[in-house]
């Protein structure tokens, strides 16, 4: 049964949201836009223009209570087979700019690829983004899931975070005031990331390339690069890996319908071309239960699900 706001649905949100000047895709299909290739509708998608497209839309939802998701670039996202209620904002179009800002010191959009940033600091000879070669997404999103590897994460290169909150007021948070943690940060619900200051260091392309290199090899080798999937689906549990405790439970490709631990690397589920989010959980839950029963340790989903059943 449809809750309230399900009521306004097309017509409604077209009347609410008609002043917004960046592009509207009304029942759109967000499978189109996640790494799994899979998903329902979302009632309305908002491609902003500038900031203050940004702040209207936000303003519009903190003002009459319509539920608010922001899109990265679905990396690490599993959304339900029952949609997305509400409006879904991508800042992928007007929120890519990425710039030098200083000596050492590079400013990027929300909405820019983590590759783009990437690929931008070898140009310019500035070191220590290397560990984030290969790592699909957005800044913003990036920076939300403090992304990383063993040998570093964004907390140790972020400097500064610029965010708007859900009434639209805008604010810069400082590294020590994000509380980042473990694939996680702990900024405000409901506040989205506009762009955030890296604080890197002068280095030799050849030598950041060398170790591009090396870190692209390493990842090919040992992910699912190629397959329909959303990355680790689990965080790491202390001192132990949760790809290492699947294969260990007997489950590397082991499956649900179309949703299949990967027989590459145990902590990635993949899409054989078919799959539901249904499937997807169901594999979640059956992993979970597996190696709980074997080990006695809880594995905790590092991929973001949102969405209605």
């Amino acid at each position: 049964m449809c809750s309230g706001f399900c009521s306004l649905k097309t017509e409604g949100l077209k009347i609410i949201f008609k002043d917004v000047r960046g592009e509207k895709k009304f029942n759109e299909l967000m499978r189109n836009y996640t790494s799994f290739r899979i998903g329902g509708d979302a009632d309305l998608l908002i491609f902003p223009e500038d900031i203050d497209d940004l702040k209207n839309v936000l303003c519009i939802c903190h003002d009459k209570k319509i539920p608010l998701f922001i899109l990265g670039f679905g990396t690490n996202l599993l959304i339900k087979d029952g949609g997305i209620r509400g409006v879904v904002v991508s800042l992928n179009e007007g929120f890519k700019e990425i710039r030098i800002a200083g000596d050492e010191m590079i400013t990027a959009g929300a909405g820019a690829g983590l590759q783009a940033l990437v690929n931008f600091a070898l140009k310019n000879e500035l070191a220590g983004m290397e560990f984030a070669v290969g790592i699909p997404g957005s800044v913003g999103g990036a920076v939300i899931m403090n992304a990383g590897i063993r040998d570093g994460e964004m907390k140790d290169i972020v400097k500064s975070v610029k965010i708007m909150t859900d009434d639209g007021e805008t604010k810069v948070l400082k590294n020590e005031d994000i509380g980042f943690s473990y694939r996680n940060s702990d900024f405000s619900e409901g506040s989205v990331v506009l762009e955030t200051d890296i604080f890197l260091k002068n280095g030799n392309s050849r030598d950041i390339k060398k170790m591009m290199t090396l870190l692209i090899a390493d990842r090919k080798s040992k992910q699912p690069l190629s397959s329909y999937c959303a990355g680790s689906v689990f965080k790491n549990p202390p001192d132990d890996f949760a790809g290492r405790l699947i294969e260990s439970a007997g489950l590397k490709g082991f499956s649900i319908g179309d949703a299949a631990v990967s027989e590459v690397h145990s902590n990635f589920i993949v899409n054989r071309g078919k799959a539901a989010a249904s499937d997807v959980l169901r594999l979640i839950e059956s992993i979970k239960e597996r190696v709980f029963t074997r080990t006695g340790i809880s594995l905790e989903e590092e991929i973001k699900i949102v969405g209605e059943d």
